[in-house]
């Protein structure tokens, strides 16, 4: 390994981006049975993984033949890398779009002992065998071609996130207002139990209202989603398991509303 011009950083990047991008659609194509377009982006690119890649490129290049250190070093460093990443996207989007909480030894269910310990592994066939004929395919194109070709691609990838997050913050937003709402029926309905207690004639009156009230909220709710139906459903198809610790009822009921209009579209 030796070091490498910007573009040609740049080139590895979207290569490993890609390489990620088919182990993930693979991988959650074969769990669910069908196949999944996976990642944030629409493209086919997995930014997290040429970006561990590249991270693991960088920290072992002191270490490249000393294979235990390549496993303890990648796997450190693409750990932290991974931590950071899912806590900057839950806090900018408030959705995780991976968690580990269901298996033993997480963090905070953004990193787990045990996925660490595969970065390790993915460190050692990285940088002993994968990168090898990468590096050799790459270091034969021309630089000026090379430039060109990372330009392209970093304006590709950069629309896509815009896309991305542009749908990711719609996402967002309906989370929010379906929270919103919900604790607003959840306040009427406490009322309602209130009201029962002291008036049965106030209590049937009150659930008049309370009835009109959760009919209009839901046709309200539904205008709304309608009117982002179409970027929330893009994006929770890419990410079928993004869960959210503040929204979890809200983005629940969204997987809800879009498997049963698939439902309903595919009868």
């Amino acid at each position: 390994m030796r070091y490498y011009a910007v573009s040609q950083w740049l080139i590895f990047f979207f290569i490993y981006c890609f390489l990620g991008w088919i182990w993930e659609c693979c991988y959650v194509s074969v769990r669910k049975h069908k196949w999944v377009n996976r990642g944030f982006l629409h493209g086919p690119f997995l930014p997290i993984y040429g970006s561990g890649a590249i991270v693991i490129l960088i920290s072992t290049i002191a270490v490249k033949d000393i294979v235990p250190l390549v496993f303890l070093l990648g796997m450190v460093s693409s750990t932290i890398l991974e931590f950071c990443t899912g806590c900057c996207m839950e806090k900018l989007f408030g959705v995780r779009y991976w968690d580990y909480s269901n298996l033993p030894l997480n963090f905070k269910g953004h990193i787990c002992f045990f996925i660490s310990l595969a970065w390790g592994a993915f460190s050692i066939l990285l940088v002993c065998v994968i990168h090898k004929p990468i590096e050799a395919a790459v270091l034969m194109i021309p630089r000026t071609i090379a430039d060109i070709i990372a330009v392209v691609l970093a304006i590709y990838m950069a629309a896509d996130f815009a896309v991305s997050i542009n749908e990711a913050m719609d996402l967002k937003a309906t989370l929010e207002k379906f929270t919103k709402e919900n604790e607003q029926l959840q306040m009427y309905a406490r009322r309602m139990e209130i009201t029962a207690t002291f008036a049965e004639e106030e209590f049937n009156k009150k659930k008049e209202q309370f009835m009109a009230a959760v009919a209009e909220e839901r046709r309200q709710l539904s205008e709304r989603a309608d009117r982002r139906y179409s970027h929330i459903t893009s994006i929770i198809k890419r990410n079928p398991n993004a869960v959210s610790r503040v929204h979890k009822e809200s983005i629940n009921e969204i997987k809800e509303i879009i498997a049963n209009r698939k439902a309903k579209k595919d009868n």
